[in-house]
Protein backbone atom coordinates (compact mmCIF):
# COMPACT_ATOMS: atom_id res chain seq x y z
CA UNK A 1 0.00 0.00 0.00
CA UNK A 2 1.17 3.53 -0.75
CA UNK A 3 0.29 6.60 1.27
CA UNK A 4 0.93 10.12 -0.05
CA UNK A 5 2.40 12.39 2.62
CA UNK A 6 2.32 16.16 2.00
CA UNK A 7 5.59 18.06 2.37
CA UNK A 8 6.33 21.77 2.34
CA UNK A 9 9.29 22.42 0.06
CA UNK A 10 11.76 25.13 1.04
CA UNK A 11 15.26 26.33 0.27
CA UNK A 12 18.07 27.48 2.57
CA UNK A 13 21.69 28.32 1.84
CA UNK A 14 22.56 24.64 2.28
CA UNK A 15 20.07 23.27 -0.27
CA UNK A 16 16.47 22.35 -1.05
CA UNK A 17 14.51 20.41 1.53
CA UNK A 18 11.02 19.25 2.39
CA UNK A 19 9.31 19.29 5.78
CA UNK A 20 6.62 16.73 6.52
CA UNK A 21 3.43 18.79 6.82
CA UNK A 22 1.25 16.00 8.19
CA UNK A 23 3.27 14.40 11.01
CA UNK A 24 5.34 17.41 12.16
CA UNK A 25 2.94 18.59 14.88
CA UNK A 26 1.60 15.12 15.69
CA UNK A 27 4.78 13.66 17.18
CA UNK A 28 4.97 13.23 20.95
CA UNK A 29 8.60 14.29 21.30
CA UNK A 30 9.93 17.52 19.84
CA UNK A 31 13.36 16.05 19.11
CA UNK A 32 11.76 13.59 16.66
CA UNK A 33 10.56 16.45 14.46
CA UNK A 34 14.02 17.08 13.00
CA UNK A 35 14.02 13.71 11.20
CA UNK A 36 10.95 14.80 9.23
CA UNK A 37 13.16 17.13 7.19
CA UNK A 38 14.49 15.47 4.04
CA UNK A 39 16.24 16.46 0.83
CA UNK A 40 13.76 17.59 -1.81
CA UNK A 41 15.24 15.18 -4.39
CA UNK A 42 12.90 12.30 -3.48
CA UNK A 43 9.77 14.45 -3.38
CA UNK A 44 7.32 15.02 -6.23
CA UNK A 45 5.90 18.52 -6.80
CA UNK A 46 2.24 18.81 -5.94
CA UNK A 47 -0.56 21.37 -6.14
CA UNK A 48 -1.55 23.32 -3.05
CA UNK A 49 -2.99 21.38 -0.11
CA UNK A 50 -5.76 22.64 2.11
CA UNK A 51 -7.28 21.73 5.42
CA UNK A 52 -6.00 20.09 8.55
CA UNK A 53 -2.29 20.82 8.16
CA UNK A 54 -0.45 22.95 10.70
CA UNK A 55 2.60 23.31 8.44
CA UNK A 56 2.29 25.49 5.34
CA UNK A 57 4.73 27.37 3.10
CA UNK A 58 3.79 30.61 4.91
CA UNK A 59 4.91 29.38 8.34
CA UNK A 60 7.71 26.90 7.54
CA UNK A 61 10.42 29.45 8.39
CA UNK A 62 8.90 30.23 11.78
CA UNK A 63 8.39 26.54 12.61
CA UNK A 64 11.99 25.63 11.76
CA UNK A 65 13.41 28.49 13.82
CA UNK A 66 11.15 27.63 16.77
CA UNK A 67 12.26 24.01 16.47
CA UNK A 68 15.92 25.08 16.57
CA UNK A 69 15.33 27.25 19.65
CA UNK A 70 13.46 24.52 21.51
CA UNK A 71 16.21 22.01 20.67
CA UNK A 72 18.91 24.41 21.92
CA UNK A 73 16.98 24.79 25.16
CA UNK A 74 16.19 21.09 25.44
CA UNK A 75 19.76 19.89 24.87
CA UNK A 76 21.08 22.22 27.57
CA UNK A 77 18.31 21.31 30.01
CA UNK A 78 18.81 17.57 29.45
CA UNK A 79 22.54 17.89 30.04
CA UNK A 80 21.95 19.85 33.26
CA UNK A 81 19.44 17.24 34.44
CA UNK A 82 21.95 14.46 33.79
CA UNK A 83 24.77 16.38 35.48
CA UNK A 84 22.58 17.02 38.55
CA UNK A 85 21.68 13.33 38.78
CA UNK A 86 25.33 12.26 38.47
CA UNK A 87 26.45 14.82 41.07
CA UNK A 88 23.91 13.63 43.64
CA UNK A 89 24.68 9.98 42.93
CA UNK A 90 28.45 10.55 43.33
CA UNK A 91 27.99 12.34 46.67
CA UNK A 92 25.95 9.44 48.06
CA UNK A 93 28.49 6.96 46.73
CA UNK A 94 31.41 8.92 48.24
CA UNK A 95 29.69 8.96 51.63
CA UNK A 96 29.17 5.20 51.44
CA UNK A 97 25.38 5.45 51.37
CA UNK A 98 23.89 2.53 49.37
CA UNK A 99 21.59 3.94 46.72
CA UNK A 100 21.06 1.13 44.23
CA UNK A 101 23.82 1.21 41.63
CA UNK A 102 21.78 -0.37 38.81
CA UNK A 103 18.87 1.99 39.33
CA UNK A 104 21.17 4.99 38.99
CA UNK A 105 22.98 3.48 36.04
CA UNK A 106 19.70 2.90 34.18
CA UNK A 107 18.53 6.45 34.95
CA UNK A 108 21.85 7.85 33.71
CA UNK A 109 21.64 5.80 30.50
CA UNK A 110 18.10 7.05 29.85
CA UNK A 111 19.12 10.68 30.45
CA UNK A 112 22.17 10.23 28.20
CA UNK A 113 20.02 8.74 25.44
CA UNK A 114 17.52 11.61 25.55
CA UNK A 115 20.39 14.13 25.53
CA UNK A 116 21.98 12.41 22.50
CA UNK A 117 18.66 12.48 20.64
CA UNK A 118 18.23 16.20 21.33
CA UNK A 119 21.80 16.95 20.21
CA UNK A 120 21.42 14.88 17.04
CA UNK A 121 18.15 16.63 16.19
CA UNK A 122 19.81 19.98 16.84
CA UNK A 123 22.70 19.15 14.51
CA UNK A 124 20.23 18.22 11.74
CA UNK A 125 18.36 21.51 12.10
CA UNK A 126 21.61 23.50 12.32
CA UNK A 127 22.84 21.91 9.10
CA UNK A 128 19.57 22.53 7.25
CA UNK A 129 19.38 26.17 8.37
CA UNK A 130 23.13 26.71 7.92
CA UNK A 131 23.68 28.00 11.46
CA UNK A 132 26.20 27.29 14.21
CA UNK A 133 24.65 28.98 17.27
CA UNK A 134 21.32 30.47 18.40
CA UNK A 135 22.40 34.01 17.48
CA UNK A 136 22.67 32.93 13.82
CA UNK A 137 18.92 32.19 13.67
CA UNK A 138 18.14 35.83 12.86
CA UNK A 139 20.26 35.58 9.70
CA UNK A 140 18.96 32.17 8.60
CA UNK A 141 16.91 32.49 5.42
CA UNK A 142 14.20 29.99 4.58
CA UNK A 143 12.49 30.45 1.21
CA UNK A 144 9.23 28.48 0.78
CA UNK A 145 8.92 26.79 -2.63
CA UNK A 146 5.48 25.19 -2.44
CA UNK A 147 4.20 21.68 -1.87
CA UNK A 148 5.49 18.19 -2.51
CA UNK A 149 4.41 14.59 -1.97
CA UNK A 150 6.38 11.70 -0.51
CA UNK A 151 5.01 8.28 -1.43
CA UNK A 152 5.33 6.13 1.70
CA UNK A 153 5.33 2.39 1.06
CA UNK A 154 3.48 0.45 3.75
CA UNK A 155 3.43 -3.20 4.74
CA UNK A 156 2.42 -3.83 8.34
CA UNK A 157 4.70 -0.89 9.13
CA UNK A 158 6.34 1.82 7.00
CA UNK A 159 9.16 0.63 4.73
CA UNK A 160 11.03 3.97 4.79
CA UNK A 161 13.75 3.80 7.47
CA UNK A 162 12.91 7.17 9.10
CA UNK A 163 9.20 6.47 9.32
CA UNK A 164 9.83 2.89 10.48
CA UNK A 165 11.94 4.13 13.40
CA UNK A 166 9.29 6.74 14.31
CA UNK A 167 6.67 3.98 14.13
CA UNK A 168 8.64 2.01 16.72
CA UNK A 169 9.45 4.89 19.09
CA UNK A 170 6.68 7.52 18.91
CA UNK A 171 3.08 6.80 19.94
CA UNK A 172 1.81 10.07 18.42
CA UNK A 173 3.27 9.05 15.07
CA UNK A 174 1.58 5.63 15.19
CA UNK A 175 -1.83 7.17 15.94
CA UNK A 176 -1.47 9.75 13.15
CA UNK A 177 -0.22 7.14 10.66
CA UNK A 178 -3.14 4.81 11.22
CA UNK A 179 -5.52 7.77 10.97
CA UNK A 180 -3.95 8.66 7.61
CA UNK A 181 -4.06 5.05 6.39
CA UNK A 182 -7.73 4.75 7.33
CA UNK A 183 -8.51 7.99 5.45
CA UNK A 184 -6.66 6.67 2.37
CA UNK A 185 -8.75 3.48 2.40
CA UNK A 186 -12.02 5.45 2.33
Amino acid sequence: MRVGIPYVLFETRTGRYGLDAYFFTRLERVEHRAVLIRKADGLTSAPEFSGGLDVAPENVSVLLKELALSLYEMSGRRFEERKKHMRRWNIFRFLGIPTGYLKHLQKDEELAKRNREALLALSIVEHVLGIKKPADLEKAEVTPLGWGIFELEMDDEPLDSVYRELYKTDEGFRRALWGLVNNEKK
